[in-house]
């Protein structure tokens, strides 16, 4: 399964972090989550990614996307199972 969705625009320096859900109990395995620019400039570092489990026993996806380059950058995630 390969996926992407809307970002937004991060800039220059900035890190942003963003959570992931999915229906039922949310575990669709594990993920390959990056930032992918949307711009010729852009120069994006996804620089952690990460899985939480609530007492619910409900499974949510995070990452953080930093904005290593001058200029700010819109972005989309993308993503996939391994």
């Amino acid at each position: 399964m390969s996926w992407t969705v809307s970002g937004g625009t991060i800039a220059p320096g900035a890190s942003l972090g963003w959570w992931f859900s999915w229906g039922g109990n949310g575990d669709v395995g594990p993920q390959l989550i990056q930032a992918e620019p949307l711009g010729a400039s852009g120069e994006l570092t996804t620089v952690n990614i990460a899985e939480g489990l609530d007492a619910n026993g409900h499974l949510t996806y995070y990452a953080t996307v930093r904005n290593d380059g001058s200029q700010p950058v819109a972005f989309q995630w993308r993503g996939g199972g391994f």
